[in-house]
């Protein structure tokens, strides 16, 4: 499938309105513009490409897609009132669409920086201008090219040197109708700084089609901490395609979450880039699709710098005809001695006419290296849902506790308990048991 658009608003002409529109800079014109020109050059991704061998790449078409404009309401839904309070959020943004509906924060720290992607334009232009597209830019797939050329808000944060911020601040994303949409998030750690971020995808059902193309550029300092949430939730009119980059520089460590639950489709690409010694990056992820969904995970753990350390968890279970894909690397170059890196992904099938494709590989360029990488699908185990079913449990309880059961290695690591369990009740109201989604 060589051609996934023939798009007309993918233009120079939307390109052009976007500057007029905000009074952008000139520097950012040209980044745009150049964006649009990698774009026109790079080929759509097909099946011969390794990374998307196995994507339902039909679901990732834009045909038809008009630039998403305003959204119908403005009103913060209650399930992200509910979600802004219990993230217990120092700070939080509400997109809605291309709108910024909702804006809070009660950040103490000087020098913090905590606001949307078009005010810091404005306010802290040489901060943008220095970081922006510097892990994620056009030169890297057709999609980043497509974002770096269009995207028209996201979310920016700053910590300096030196400060610690105890509470998570987050960006919540909701819309309420179809179309074309990119935005971004940039947050940038200096050195040994602390920060919990949480990126949250969520919407109310609406009957057209939303193509929502995302990308996430993490910078972190020496010794900075970073935690990052990327929780997918959108209803299942949505599309969703999102990439995140962090770098990490010496003795930096970064712990994210990649949660993938809702949307019609959704590929996350997940990396992190170990620049310095010492550095370390624990990635988990979580993805449960059913009703034919398709999720397609993709990793990269690259490991530039010596005495480096990153581990990977990405488990999932699929049922109801749904595929899931997960291909993830760890590439190690040649001066990264003593590097330390691991990759598990782990499958759970819950019947027959659903798929899962795993593809865990290396690449080692140094010889004195720890690494070790592995998969499994497996179907319910038929014993263990028998003594369940023995003990009185009905069928649907027992594969409620199977699935929690299977995928709480991954939920009993997330250092924010409150996330873990909203992604539990997620779960929980996918899986039908009572009352639980009434609490979503």
């Amino acid at each position: 499938m060589a051609n996934l658009t023939d798009n007309p608003v993918i233009s120079q002409q939307s390109v052009d309105a976007l500057v007029k529109k905000y009074n952008e800079p000139a520097w950012l014109a040209e980044e745009r513009a150049a964006a649009l020109r990698s774009f026109d050059k790079m080929p759509w991704p097909t099946h011969r490409d390794e990374n998307w061998r196995y994507t339902q790449l039909n679901r990732f078409k834009l045909d038809g897609l008009e630039l998403i404009d305003a959204p119908k309401s403005e009103e913060t839904s209650e399930r992200i009132k509910m979600r802004i309070t219990d993230s217990d959020a120092e700070g939080s943004i509400v997109h809605k669409g291309n709108k910024v509906i909702h804006y809070e924060a009660n950040i103490t720290e000087a020098g913090v920086i905590f606001t949307d992607l078009r005010t810091a334009l404005k306010e802290h232009e040489d901060l943008v201008k220095k970081h922006l597209y510097s892990v994620v830019n056009a030169t890297q797939t057709k999609y980043t090219a497509l974002n770096s050329a269009l995207w028209e808000n996201g979310t920016f944060v700053y910590v300096p040197k030196n400060t610690e911020l105890e509470l998570p601040l987050g960006a919540f994303h909701s819309a309420d109708r179809g179309g074309l949409t990119a935005n971004r998030t940039l947050i940038v750690l200096e050195a040994n700084s602390k920060a919990t971020f949480i990126d949250e995808y969520t919407s109310e059902e609406f009957a057209e089609r939303l193509f929502v193309d995302a990308a996430v550029e993490l910078i972190l300092g020496d010794g900075a901490k970073l935690r990052y949430v990327n929780l997918q939730n959108w209803s299942r009119s949505v599309t969703h395609l999102s990439k995140m980059v962090a770098k990490l520089d010496r003795n930096s460590r970064l712990e994210s979450l990649t949660v993938n639950l809702g949307a019609d489709a959704a590929r996350s690409e997940v990396e992190s880039v170990l620049n310095g010694p010492g550095s370390e990056s624990e990635m988990l992820g979580l993805y449960f699709a059913d009703k034919g969904q398709h999720f397609n995970q993709y990793t990269l753990q690259h490991h530039v710098k010596d005495h480096a350390f990153s581990d990977l968890l990405f488990k999932g279970a699929l049922r109801d005809a749904s595929q899931t894909v997960y291909s993830g690397i760890i590439v190690v170059d040649e001066g990264a001695q003593k590097t330390d890196a691991y990759q598990t992904n782990r499958n759970f099938l819950l019947d027959t006419e659903s798929e899962a494709v795993s593809i865990p590989q290396l690449e080692i360029k140094a010889n004195d290296v720890k690494c070790s990488h592995g998969s499994t699908i497996s179907p319910v185990p038929e014993d263990q849902r028998f003594y369940l079913m023995s003990r009185g449990l009905k069928p649907e309880v027992a594969e409620h506790v199977l699935v929690t059961s299977f995928l709480y290695e991954v939920t009993s690591r997330v250092t924010l308990p409150k996330v873990a369990e909203y992604v539990e009740r997620i779960v929980q109201a996918k899986l039908g048991v009572p009352g639980v989604k009434e609490k979503l």
